[in-house]
Formats: C-alpha cells, structure tokens, sequence
C-alpha cells in the first residue's frame, strides 16, 4: 500500500453545493433518455393503435363516435404513465380524429355534431385525465409510504443489531485482549529479532481489538442518540489510523491513496473513531470501485471554509448507476457487493457532527464523494 502523493496544496476542485448530482459526469446517457422518453413513445404508440382499429372500423360505423375509441388511450396513458403522457394520447387523438373521421375535406368542415362530439370528448377526456391522475398520485403516495415504512423496519433492525453487537461483543473482546496479554508475558522470555518482531505484532493486535470495543461502543451511543466527545483531531492523522486495518485486512492491497489537505483544513472538531469509519468505508469504497488488475488509485482531498472543511474521497473506477443514484445513502443498498450499510452508516455520523454527505460522477470517469466535518477552529 503506497501514498505518493502528500502535498498541501488541494488539487481536487470540490463543489461548493450539497446536492447529488446523478449526471455530473456522464455526458449523454441514452439510457436515462430511455427512461424519460418511454411514457411520451408509449401513449403515441397506444393512439396509433387505437387510430388503426378505427380506420378497420371506418366502413361499419362511418361518421358515427368518430373519437370514441381514443378515451380509451387517454385511461391508459395518463393512469399508467402520469398526466403529461395522457395530455399528449388526447391532443394527438384529436388531430388524427379530426382529420381522418370527422367532416370532408382538409382542413375537415365540421357540422354542429362533430362541434358536440368534440366537445364531449374533451370534456370526457378532461375528467377522465383527473381522476386518472388522482389514482396515479393514490399510488404513487401507497409506493412512497411502503419505502418510509421498509427504511423505518430497516433502521430499527440496524439498531436491535447494533445494541446485540454492543452487549454481545464486550465480552469476546476484553478476553482476547486477555489472551494477548498473555501472549505478550510469553515472547517476553523469546530473544533477538523474534522477540520484537512477535510483540510490535501482538501491540497492534492489541490496539485493534480495543478499537473495535471502541468502534462498538461508538455504535451503541450513536444509536441511543447520546452525545459523543469531540475534539480536535488531524485529518492525516485520522487518515493513517483508517489505513492500518484495510491493511491489516489483506483489503486494498494495490492501494495508490494521494492526499491533498488544504492549509487550515487538517484540524477537525470530531469524535475521532467514528469519522475514522467514514474514512475507512469510503477508502475502501473507492479501492473496490478500481480495476482489480490495476492499482487503484485513490484522491482524498480537503478544502476550509470559515466553519467547515470539505473533504473529498475521489476514485477513478466506472462511475455510479444513475439509477441508484437517488437512494444510494439508504440502508440495504450497496455499490461494491456488500451489505448497504457502510454509506448509510457514514452519512449518519456525518450529519450527527452537523456536516453534510453527497455523491456525484466525477467529469473524467469515477466518482466523488462528499462530506463537511467541522473545524477546530471555528471562528
């Protein structure tokens, strides 16, 4: 694992705003034009449809509701796919009605019938278009409800776990540090390179396992809502800490992470363990989003405001799916294969410190995440 670059000068330019930003980076994306355009190409295809049918109908009814076919498409178009899409079914309906059954000749002379019927469909297609859209926002407000109600079971099942961990994990832990001690008092009667070799190893296994009884009891206050101690902490520092169990891991081993702090941007007012898990996830993140036949190089950098820094973890993998763009800081979903909890977990610390986190696709391949920690010293 290698860090090349340390400068003090930021060479990342980061956003001044909070918004996510589904296509910052991806230029023309054909397939979210897909997803917009396919309502409108539905409800044309839906009145051509039904045009045709009333053409193969011509010689039996004539003249006779020469628009009646096409309320039908007005019900699909606006219940299925939203009003606007509905609103085109019945402009087209009527130019294709007009021209084609109603009245001789172009453009068509209409009788005082023909001035009912299309008065009566636009009347009927009017009310037809409201209650259509009022189903359509029934159901819409039912999806929308269903979600808040998955996300509220699937944070108090986060926080059931987290207490269980919490209560469950004290225990195996304060023994293996008792078990490490005791390894400590036997390489103490080893001799040479071996003796200093087993303990440094068997010190930094002792700093991990009291750094997860941290990280756990972190979790349990963090969940209880109660107050965590802050201070003022280096952001390098912290950076290094988040380093040594990805390490350690055997994770991110063709790591290539370049740092980039600005002057005045390295003292933050944090709990120092939780916004090392923020670093730690978002690293690590970013090295699962490379190549895994390359090294995977990986820009945090960091830039003050007169409260606040600003710290960017940058990657240069494929980007995020615009689809998941919207939802990506909600638990269960997951951009490298895990769990889906590491982001959410990570934007939760982030705003218990009053900072702000985002994601965008970055103008040259990659992605970007963002996230505003403050400063020790706040004017």
């Amino acid at each position: 694992m290698t860090q090349p670059g340390n400068s003090e000068s930021g060479k990342s330019k980061l956003p001044a705003g909070g918004a996510q930003s589904p296509s910052a980076g991806g230029g023309f994306d054909a397939a979210d034009l897909g997803r917009r355009a396919h309502p409108y190409v539905s409800a044309i295809l839906l009145v051509l449809v039904a045009f045709a049918i009333r053409y193969a109908l011509n010689p039996v009814l004539l003249e006779r509701s020469p628009l009646l076919i096409f309320t039908a498409t007005i019900v699909i178009a606006s219940g299925r796919f939203g009003i606007a899409p509905g609103l085109l079914a019945m402009a087209l309906s009527l130019v294709l009605g007009t021209l084609a059954f109603m009245g001789p000749g172009f453009p068509p002379v209409l009788s005082a019938d023909d001035l009912a019927s299309l008065g009566v469909f636009v009347v009927t297609g009017g009310a037809m278009l409201s209650f259509a859209g009022h189903l359509r926002q029934l159901r819409d407000r039912e999806a929308e409800l269903q979600a808040r109600l998955r996300q509220v079971q699937t944070e108090t099942a986060m926080g059931t776990m987290a207490a269980t961990l919490a209560h469950e994990l004290n225990q195996p832990l304060a023994a293996a540090v008792n078990y490490v001690g005791a390894g400590k008092r036997i390489a103490a009667g080893l001799h040479g390179d071996m003796q200093s070799t087993l303990i440094s190893g068997l010190d930094e296994a002792e700093t991990q396992i009291h750094r997860a009884a941290e990280i756990v009891r972190q979790a349990r206050n963090l969940v209880s809502n109660a107050s965590a101690t802050r201070k003022a902490v280096s952001l390098r520092g912290m950076v290094a800490s988040a380093l040594k169990p990805l390490q350690a891991g055997g994770a991110c081993q063709k790591l290539a992470l370049e740092i980039e702090v600005e002057p005045g941007a390295d003292s933050l007012l944090v709990n120092e363990i939780q916004i090392e898990q923020v670093l730690l996830n978002l690293i690590r993140n970013a090295c699962q989003a490379a190549n895994p036949d390359k090294v995977a190089l990986v820009v945090l950098s960091a830039r003050p405001s007169d409260e606040e820094v600003t710290v960017e973890v940058r990657d240069f993998g494929c980007g995020i799916d615009s689809a998941k763009m919207a939802s990506l800081f909600k638990p269960g979903v997951s951009t490298s294969g895990g769990q889906g909890l590491g982001l959410s977990i990570s934007r939760t610390i982030v705003e218990a410190h009053g900072g702000r986190m985002w994601a965008q696709n970055a103008d040259a391949g990659g992605a970007s995440f963002f996230f505003t920690l403050p400063k020790a010293d706040r004017p």
